[in-house]
């Protein structure tokens, strides 16, 4: 045996309480039992003991048993993993327990246990065993911070447990994803599992998606910052012309940035007194001629980039015409119109109106090619010039801004000039709105440009290592496979139209399965589409084994388990729980299964033996069970179930536990005691 499989499960109670269910590997195993008795408990044991961050135990488990393990088994090798049930109103237990090695004895007390560790190291250790991700990395890892896609021991639940919530469900596909928690993980982790991508490939594909929302972050920061120095050179070239008007600085340079700009405007607070400049009459009429100028040019420049955008859109029209007509007029060619006789071909008489036709279309096509070639060289000088024009109008609209704010500068310096006739006071005015400007200026803004060159050569050495065509390729591959897969497992099991000689098409990228009619003309249906719970059935339990199959064949780190819920739910879901089949008692043998008959009430293990569709159907369940195990090397099959076949000898060979209400057998023993700590 090449794959994991569980030898047995256990449960611990006081005073030396102890209860195991024994399991065989490499077979179909059953437990049949009527509601209320813990079956469903047996996967929640499970989930518990491969690290679950919350024991989801039912409450009298929690409240009769002090621990929980499982012991696994492939080929001579053996694990034993034991984990502590926590008393009801506490969520789960900080630490586990992890043996390895061969000839393991189950523990039957608490203090029996070996291998005590947290629950993180303990999931490393099953993830070591499994296979599962890089083992050099096994021990290193941090609590709460393993990334959503780096595959872990909980990753494998779905592709092992096939609930109740799930095995029916129009919506669910697998175990999990109804959770949004979980989810996310689940989906992201399938390509590992797929065989599609490495734990390394994994991390360098999260490392590039960072690297890239870290660049695009950075790149806006930069154009924000960019956006905000050319406020601060546009003030302070203001406050530097005012500055000059009084005699305290000098003409800025034209191409200065904002820290020559700054320190200009720095030492002008501390220079010598000079003159006083008030703009005069010419100055003021200088830029208000350069504005009319400026915004003339503006104004010119807008109508000719209309007119060119209005060009451009008439030509594009015009292309799609002559394209069009073009297309209308090659159908001569096509037909061959162009070569025509010139005698009739009915009365073989001379004429002439076929050969004009044909000189005609041909002058036509001529004539088109002719145009449609002078528009496609015409049309990128348009766009060009279109471009060309709207960045004119950005430079002449910033250049428009910035006049205004001088002309709008050099009036109130007039005006501050005749109200403030001291010298002294219009410099002492300057230097306290120069020394506010300074104080209230970003720090940030001062600083130069983060350097994005070595997140941008990080980004290109990872876009080389992750090959996302060799991935999508691979994606593919395994999508078809668990298809092929599924669609034959499909193929043999009970389903009502439109499932009927219909395959499975597995994603991998939402993930879902359709399903797909047969012919040309059949459809594609989504799941909710199927519309039957016996359809809903065939496509869980055939997708669940078309995955196990993959694994197996792949060599993939799951185990070879496959816990399966309730498969008769669909065909009589209350049957055994809420009422008595009149129609079974009367036609089962109590001889052949004395224990069921000591049932009275009917509200138990229902034992079938009648011939009637719903049973058969669920006989052919059964049947696919027991061969597609005995076909799969390594695959182990636990079903819970209420029905039980009294005339299967597989099906009763198999039956490892029968929990009916007249035995008073159940999960956890009625006698237990009761735990003081438990609520």
């Amino acid at each position: 045996m090449t794959r994991w499989n569980v030898e047995r499960i256990f449960f611990i109670g006081l005073d030396g309480a102890f209860r195991d269910i024994e399991l065989d590997v490499g077979q179909v195993n059953v437990i049949t039992g009527a509601s209320g008795t813990g079956k469903s408990a047996v996967i929640k044991a499970l989930d518990y003991c491969l690290g679950s961050s919350r024991c989801e135990l039912p409450v009298y488990v929690k409240r009769h048993c002090l621990a929980v393990g499982v012991k696994w088994l492939r080929g001579r090798d053996e694990l034993i993993v034991g984990r502590l049930v926590p008393p009801v109103g506490q969520r789960t237990s900080d630490h586990m327990f992890f043996t390895s090695g061969r000839g393991l004895s189950v523990p039957r007390r608490i203090d029996q246990f070996e291998g005590r560790t947290t629950v993180d190291a303990a999931k490393a250790m099953l993830e070591r065993a499994f296979g599962i991700g890089d083992q050099e990395k096994g021990l290193q890892l941090v609590p709460g911070r393993e990334p959503r896609d780096r595959a872990t021991v909980r990753h494998v639940t779905p592709y092992v447990f096939v609930t109740k919530e799930v095995i029916d469900s129009e919506t669910v596909l697998l175990h999990g994803l109804d959770d949004n928690r979980k989810a996310s993980g689940i989906v992201a982790t399938m390509p590992y599992f797929l065989g599609v991508s490495t734990e390394a490939s994994a991390a360098a594909e999260r490392r590039l998606r960072q690297a890239r929302k870290a660049l695009e972050i950075e790149t806006a920061r930069e154009d924000a910052r960019r956006a905000n120095d050319t406020l601060v050179k546009q003030r302070a070239r203001i406050l530097l012309t005012e500055a000059r008007q009084i005699g305290l600085a000098p003409e800025p340079p034209a191409q200065a940035d904002e820290i020559e700009l700054l320190t200009l405007i720095r030492e002008a607070l501390h220079a010598n007194v000079g003159s006083v400049q008030y703009p005069s009459e010419g100055e003021l009429g200088t830029l208000n001629e350069r504005r009319r100028a400026v915004l003339s040019e503006l104004n010119q420049t807008k109508r000719e980039h209309r007119a060119m955008t209005a060009a451009a859109n008439e030509s594009h029209g015009f292309q799609s015409a002559v394209s069009r007509q073009y297309d209308k007029l090659r159908i001569a060619e096509h037909l061959k119109l162009l070569d025509l006789p010139s005698t009739c071909p009915v009365c073989e008489a001379d004429t002439e109106a076929g050969a004009a036709a044909a000189q005609a279309l041909k002058s036509s096509l001529e004539m088109i090619r002719a145009e449609s070639s002078e528009v496609g060289r015409i049309r990128p000088q348009l766009d060009a010039r279109v471009g060309t024009l709207a960045d004119k109008i950005m430079e002449l609209s910033s250049t428009l801004r910035e006049l205004d704010a001088s002309i709008a500068s050099a009036l109130s310096q007039i005006q501050e000039g005749k109200r403030l006739a001291d010298l002294a006071q219009v410099q002492a005015h300057f230097r306290g709105k120069a020394s506010f400007f300074l104080e209230t200026l970003d720090d940030q803004l001062l600083r130069p440009g983060k350097d994005l060159s070595g997140l941008r050569d990080e980004i290109a050495a990872l876009e080389a290592q992750v090959d996302n065509d060799s991935r999508r390729i691979r994606l593919q591959r395994a999508e078809a496979t668990v298809s092929r897969f599924a669609s034959e497992a499909f193929a043999e099991l009970p389903k009502e139209e439109p499932c009927v000689d219909a395959e499975l098409q597995f994603s991998a990228r939402e993930p879902q399965v359709s399903v797909v009619e047969p012919g040309p003309g059949g459809a594609i249906l989504s799941m909710a589409d199927v519309g039957s719970d016996q359809n809903y059935l065939a496509v869980h339990v055939a997708f669940a084994f078309g995955l196990q199959r993959f694994f197996e064949n792949e060599r993939r780190p799951v185990p070879g388990l496959l816990v399966l819920d309730q498969l008769s739910r669909p065909y009589f879901p209350n049957r055994g729980e809420e009422q008595t089949d009149d129609a079974a008692q009367a036609a089962f043998d109590p001889q052949d299964d004395p224990e069921s008959a000591e049932d009275q009430r009917g509200r138990d293990v229902v034992p079938i033996s009648l011939v009637d569709e719903d049973f058969q159907a669920m006989r052919q369940h059964i049947d696919f069970l027991f061969k597609e195990v005995e076909a799969r090397r390594g695959m182990q099959v636990l079903l819970l179930e209420h029905a039980y076949f009294v005339d299967d000898p597989r099906y009763v060979r198999a039956t490892k536990e029968r929990w009916t209400r007249a035995s008073g057998n159940a999960l956890i023993p009625k006698y237990w005691k009761r735990r003081p700590d438990s609520r």
